[in-house]
């Protein structure tokens, strides 16, 4: 492979609306960025449409960090992706192998989860955590764990798929019975619709859901902490598995101050039962992430800088 002697890095964060790039220092400064939509239908064209944002970088750059939905296995040189997730067509891609063959230069790709995880713990919330967990909030509940730097992959690459959990193991598995259902930011806007007894019509979004909340609406909050409750009850059984060191909270919503008051209002609720024989259970730490859209393409870069330096 040819060398590089610059101490910067591409990172790409492949998502289901838009593809980001960034050029990053070895500080994680941005140097350059942009975007396109994902317009593809295939991914020989999003391969190629990768190609084509990365060949005006190709000289000046080390190696290149992918970001993607899907499962990609530790130590896959070929940087296959599996299912997929949002973007099926990219199912049993080498998109790493393809990258690396057109550039000459080592590429990383992970789990789009696992880069937020891993992004935060470069530069961001995690920092300092020997053991530390990102939940984003979105149409489900993604993240990562991160274990004395390293995320944790598991056997089949799933560890960290939060949506799954379930949230009664005696019921029948659907979406209103496993995290990423019930903890959606859809399932916030309809608790505070329901509060305030209106129907849901598919036109409040979480922007409008927080607006209410900030105008002091009693029915919004209740809906809030009705939410946040079950949020923090889905934390205590992880830490009660992990015992983190933090939990960071990201995704569109996380942005709102307001989430965060909740979920920590909330926990004296939830921590309310362990009492008597049960006392001495640890309170998580719940802090919001802290570098927002951007947690996926630091993570990709973190991972594109260890197989340079390997």
């Amino acid at each position: 492979m040819k060398e590089k002697g610059m101490d910067e890095f591409f990172g790409i964060d492949i998502g289901g609306t838009s593809v980001k790039w960034a050029v990053l220092g070895e500080d994680f400064s941005i140097r350059e960025r942009g975007s396109i939509p994902t317009d593809f239908s295939t991914a020989e064209e999003a391969v190629s449409t990768l190609m084509e944002i990365v060949e005006p970088y190709a000289d000046r750059v080390r190696a290149i960090g992918v970001s993607a939905p899907g499962g990609i296995y530790e130590g896959d040189p070929d940087g296959v992706i599996h299912r997929g997730g949002a973007l099926a067509y990219m199912d049993g891609c080498p998109v790493g192998r393809l990258l690396r063959e057109r550039f000459d230069m080592p590429v990383a790709v992970d789990n789009d989860g696992k880069c937020c995880a891993l992004g935060e713990y470069a530069a961001g919330a995690l920092r300092g955590a020997s053991t530390g967990v990102v939940l984003a909030i979105g149409t489900g509940i993604g993240g990562g764990i991160v274990v004395d730097g390293r995320v944790l992959r598991g056997a089949n690459g799933f560890a960290g798929e939060f949506s799954f959990i379930r949230n009664d193991a005696q019921a029948p598995v659907s979406m209103g019975n496993i995290f990423g259902g019930t903890g959606s930011w859809r399932t916030l806007v309809a608790l505070m619709l329901s509060e305030k007894g209106m129907e849901d019509d598919g036109t409040v979004d979480g922007r409008r859901a927080f607006e209410w909340v900030a105008a002091g609406d009693e029915a919004a909050r209740r809906g809030l902490d009705r939410y946040a409750l079950m949020f923090d009850n889905m934390l205590l059984n992880l830490q009660a598995v992990l015992d983190p060191d933090v939990f960071a909270i990201a995704g569109g919503i996380s942005c709102h101050p307001e989430l965060m008051e909740a979920l920590e209002r909330q926990m004296e609720v939830a921590l309310s039962g362990f009492a008597g024989p049960l006392a001495g259970f640890p309170r998580p730490n719940v802090v919001a992430a802290q570098l927002g859209n951007d947690a996926n393409l630091y993570g990709a870069v973190q991972g594109a800088m260890r197989l340079a330096q390997s």
